[in-house]
């Protein structure tokens, strides 16, 4: 039986690298077919940067999809807790998330919920393009939260 060029190369790793930024390159050098990240902007994110063709999409296999949420915590026993709460206060405002989605500086997405927002920031947020390669909230599917939370 012969081998693809895609198997082949999978042959030859065998196993994937941990960093990112390898798998990336080992994506847009060919040698394999699909890279994972938790980051549905991701892909958009490196096109905009040069790193990855145009063509690279994203997508969601059928039964679902893992994503990531950044969290902050500010440990219990600080010792400036209250001076500690500038960062997740800073990150959590509606500028900064909006950058922070932004696919040509990072592209992920954000963790404010869209019905909580003044309709001026709500409207910020669905006039940025999301990138070429990122599927919309709705085709990524239901988050955890959303299935956890009551009603």
């Amino acid at each position: 039986m012969a081998r693809s060029p895609a198997s082949a190369a999978v042959a030859r790793r065998a196993h994937l690298p941990a960093e990112r930024s390898s798998q990336r390159q080992l994506l847009d050098d060919g040698e394999i077919d699909i890279s994972l990240s938790f980051n549905p902007g991701e892909a958009s994110s490196a096109i905009a940067q040069g790193l990855l063709p145009p063509t690279v999409r994203t997508y969601v296999l059928d039964g679902g999809t893992i994503g990531n949420t950044h969290f902050v915590a500010i440990p219990f026993n600080a010792t400036a807790r209250k001076r500690l709460w500038w960062w997740p206060t800073s990150c959590s405002r509606p500028q900064a998330q909006l950058r922070k989605q932004d696919p040509s500086l990072w592209g992920d997405p954000t963790v404010l919920a869209m019905d909580k927002l003044d309709p001026a920031d709500r409207a910020k947020f669905t006039a940025l393009p999301l990138g070429v390669a990122t599927l919309s909230p709705a085709e990524l599917g239901p988050s955890c939260w959303s299935r956890t939370r009551p009603g």
